[in-house]
């Protein structure tokens, strides 16, 4: 189920792959958020802390797997019965080639990172929390009368981060 649905925006021809979907669970959990990585160990049925050796390439795999598109000698036998055929799913030659080699079915250190860092791209400000509050009082007409307060802090490891959003 779970890689049903982290499929889906691949599916309605909104990304090419789940990991550049933000709002799935797999690109939360490449983002870093320790929820999403503890429920996909969960759905792997692996201890919380393999995650970092190596449950990402086995879910990675699975995604790759199910949602290769279907090749084009099914798509002329459904609509040979007249069916529609297959949903779209990842590019079918580049995700046979990355479950044909499992070292690259995983992802690299750049991909990770792009995953980690699109965070920044969620905001309008980015600095400190008395910058951030700077510019929410600036623009403070650019958000609804229940918002309090503008910074809203980063999920990074080193240091403290704030972004406006919304």
């Amino acid at each position: 189920i779970s890689a049903y649905i982290d499929l889906n925006p691949v599916r309605a021809d909104l990304v090419d792959d789940p990991k550049d979907y933000r709002w799935c669970g797999y690109a939360e959990a490449l983002g870093g958020s320790k929820r999403a990585r503890k429920a996909l160990c969960r759905v792997l049925g692996v201890a919380m802390d393999s995650w970092t050796r190596g449950s990402e390439g086995i879910y990675r795999r699975l995604l790759l797997g199910e949602g290769i598109e279907a090749g084009e000698e099914v798509k002329a036998s459904e609509q040979a019965q007249g069916r529609k055929f297959r949903r779209r799913g990842m590019d079918r030659e580049k995700a046979l080639t990355k479950l044909q080699d499992g070292k690259r079915s995983g992802l690299s250190k750049s991909e990770l990172l792009k995953c980690r860092v699109r965070y920044f791209s969620d905001g309008m400000v980015l600095g400190s929390r008395e910058f951030v509050e700077g510019a929410f009082t600036e623009k403070r007409e650019w958000f609804g009368e229940r918002r309090k307060t503008g910074a809203r802090e980063l999920p990074v490891t080193s240091g403290r981060l704030y972004t406006l959003r919304g």
